[in-house]
């Protein structure tokens, strides 16, 4: 992933529209700025998820915390939860959800599997951006969106994904990116495993012009770690078959 996805870095390198501070990739399409690509999106992401107001909403990855304010703002949901790893991103979103008067309950500081202690059948979407990828034990990640999602709910996500088999051979070149080798994956392994644990397929985007291709540009504009990282995802992605997708599954 990019240097910056366990600081705050981003709410200062990037230029941000507060309260929105947000670390993922932006959405591109007829956007020149992160300021507006980043909450654009946001936008995407649950537009296309036709999510509900007054649902109960999980992120899990939660990054800087934006996106639960604009979650919060713009859907007024029922319940809002979240699980960020501790560090410099959950201090920093606890913060702004004091100063935006977000309501955000639990707000967890830990790994994802602290999904494990939620009851069964609580929400209605669980949503995880730029986030399970890096996700150690992916298939027990799903398996446990799966539980805590009510009968009818979505799981929508962001994903990595390799266009060939033969890239799993080089799974040590995507250290760099904290992808575990066991991550690398054809969309095609990506869907059938979600339907075996029970998902239907709802939705599913090939993301990598909109999103990736759209960051790569722009990082020439940015400090020198990540314009070096823009053109280290540019080489992946011309020469090692990553893309990235967005998909909706329901439960």
């Amino acid at each position: 992933m990019t240097p910056f996805p366990f600081s705050k870095s981003p709410a200062s390198v990037l230029p941000q529209s507060p309260p929105y501070f947000v670390s993922n990739f932006g959405y591109w399409e007829g956007d020149h700025s992160y300021q507006t690509a980043g909450v654009k999106f946001l936008s995407e992401f649950v537009s296309r998820s036709d999510l509900r107001p007054q649902s109960k909403i999980l992120e899990l990855g939660s990054g800087l915390g934006g996106s639960l304010v604009y979650w919060s703002k713009y859907y007024q949901p029922k319940l809002l939860s979240a699980i960020n790893l501790p560090g410099e991103q959950s201090d920093f979103a606890e913060q702004l959800f004091v100063s935006t008067d977000t309501k955000v309950v639990p707000f967890i500081h830990g790994s994802w599997e602290k999904v494990k202690s939620f009851g069964n059948s609580s929400y209605h979407y669980v949503f995880s951006l730029d986030a399970s990828y890096h996700f150690e034990n992916l298939q027990s990640f799903y398996k446990e969106s799966y539980r805590v999602l009510e009968p009818g709910g979505k799981f929508v996500f962001t994903n990595f994904q390799i266009t060939e088999s033969r890239f799993k051979k080089l799974w040590w070149l995507y250290i760099p990116f904290l992808i575990p080798k066991e991550n690398l994956k054809l969309v095609e392994e990506t869907i059938a495993e979600l339907k075996e644990i029970g998902f239907r397929e709802i939705k599913r985007e090939n993301w990598t012009k909109p999103v990736l291709l759209g960051f790569i540009e722009f990082s020439k504009t940015l400090p020198a770690s990540l314009k070096i990282f823009g053109k280290v995802l540019n080489l992946f992605v011309k020469n090692f078959g990553l893309t990235y997708h967005y998909y909706v599954f329901e439960k």
